[in-house]
């Protein structure tokens, strides 16, 4: 009888913890459905840009425009590169929505040589990262035979 009754807590409480677990997987689900509702989405003027033909040792500099399409404001967290020669510069004041912003991007191409590509991903309260790219054909004396 004893043995019973244990068995029969155990399978209540094992039923209740399984109804917890639910209602927290679906309150979860509609947290997660709340925050991406009110992550924004920014929209660029151009996603890419082509500096020509660089001679190694020159810095340019670029400006990517873009428009807060939401209705939320955009705080850009983080601006990552693939190589030390870029600079990512942006404002870290939230974007209103409807406003304007903007990604400065310093390219210095000292000790480069031949055709280059470089990717510049932007963080922000999106959806996902927005990646940018700047091209140029450098041209080093050094490489030169």
């Amino acid at each position: 009888m004893m043995k019973n009754t244990l068995h029969f807590i155990f399978l209540l409480m094992l039923f209740a913890c399984q109804q917890r677990n639910q209602t927290n997987n679906e309150n979860d689900a509609l947290n997660m459905q709340i925050i991406e509702d009110k992550l924004v989405d920014f929209e660029f003027t151009e996603e890419t840009h082509n500096f020509g033909n660089l001679t190694a040792g020159q810095i340019v500099v670029y400006t990517f425009e873009f428009k807060n399409m939401g209705t939320e404001s955009i705080y850009i967290h983080s601006a990552e590169t693939d190589c030390n020669c870029i600079k990512a510069l942006y404002s870290e004041k939230p974007v209103l929505p409807g406003s304007s912003g903007f990604i400065e991007v310093e390219f210095n191409t000292a000790g480069l040589n031949g055709r280059q590509l470089k990717i510049i991903e932007i963080h922000a309260n999106t959806k996902k990262p927005k990646q940018l790219v700047i091209f140029a054909d450098v041209q080093n004396e050094l490489f030169i035979i």
